[in-house]
């Protein structure tokens, strides 16, 4: 299967003149045909900026009753396992409230600290987004179900939901490193549309962004996004399937990330079914942390 670079321009009305975004567009030899047979790129692409399906699906993960279980791990600077957390139980719906309940529950080295408190932020941030401890009002809106949010959170949640947007509070300029369809941006990128079989089952588009081999080790550390590939469902454009890696080592700031989020359809309702992170991250004011954290729903 041969490829093809188009060359083009995106833009709409003056109105919107600041939000042409790809210049050129890496498309296998199935999507050649489609682009001639009249498959717009250019309102692909506007799909995967505006994406919402995503996102509602990780909200299902709040309203559907579902069994999980989840095993988080620690490492020390030399990635040896020094902790073990591995919990299983379930998210029982009554009306409009969703209770999370543990009902087995392993510990092995060093997650508490004396005061049994987490002695890193990522197990406790995970804890806040997958186990909190208070029934959650999951007929909330958008709005008010952030506004308790903390702002990492709120970041969190517009890397994974929003790929490409430049609203994430961050300084030293990641702002911008995060938007990779900025104009400003491209440069480092290459991007491509292709079709493929997800899970043998579901026919998808792949829309994949990632950085160029290319790029000296300076331009490399403009870039924070190393890669960015989604699945889209071709009867409905959901997102079924989203891999992030974010990569980043600049003055005192250390970042070394990949997620990796699997879906399915519950009674065709959009559901996360596996979520893998694997990171890393050092920041002034607190310690290195080293975490695997995988999460499994089921029935």
């Amino acid at each position: 299967m041969y490829k093809l670079i188009i060359t083009f321009l995106l833009f709409t009305t003056m109105a919107k003149a600041q939000d042409f975004v790809v210049k050129s567009i890496m498309l296998d030899s199935v999507m050649v045909r489609a682009v001639k047979a009249g498959f717009s790129v250019d309102d692909f692409i506007d799909y995967v900026r505006s994406d919402t399906t995503f996102y509602e699906g990780f909200r299902n993960l709040r309203k559907i009753p579902h069994r999980f279980d989840s095993t988080l791990e620690i490492f020390d600077k030399d990635h040896n396992s020094i902790g073990k957390l591995k919990r299983s139980g379930f998210y029982q719906r009554n009306n409009q409230y969703t209770t999370v309940h543990i009902d087995d529950r392993s510990i092995e080295g060093k997650i508490y600290n004396r005061r049994g408190n987490y002695q890193l932020y990522t197990p406790q941030f995970f804890d806040e987004v997958f186990f909190p401890d208070y029934p959650m009002n999951v007929e909330k809106s958008k709005d008010e179900d952030s506004e308790n949010e903390s702002q990492r959170q709120k970041d969190a949640k517009v890397i994974v939901f929003n790929p490409g947007s430049d609203e994430v509070q961050n300084s030293r300029g990641q702002k911008k490193k995060l938007a990779i369809f900025d104009p400003e941006m491209q440069k480092f990128y290459d991007y491509s549309i292709s079709k493929v079989e997800y899970k043998d089952s579901i026919s998808c588009y792949r829309f994949a962004c990632t950085m160029k081999d290319s790029l000296n080790g300076k331009e490399q550390k403009e870039v924070l996004l190393k890669e960015l590939v989604s699945f889209f469902d071709r009867e409905n454009f959901n997102v079924v399937y989203r891999k992030y890696a974010m990569q980043h080592e600049m003055w005192l700031i250390d970042l070394d990330v990949i997620v990796e989020v699997e879906m399915t359809y519950i009674n065709d309702n959009l559901f996360p079914q596996n979520i893998w992170y694997n990171g890393f991250w050092d920041i002034p004011f607190n310690r290195p942390e080293r975490v695997k954290f995988q999460l499994s729903n089921f029935n």
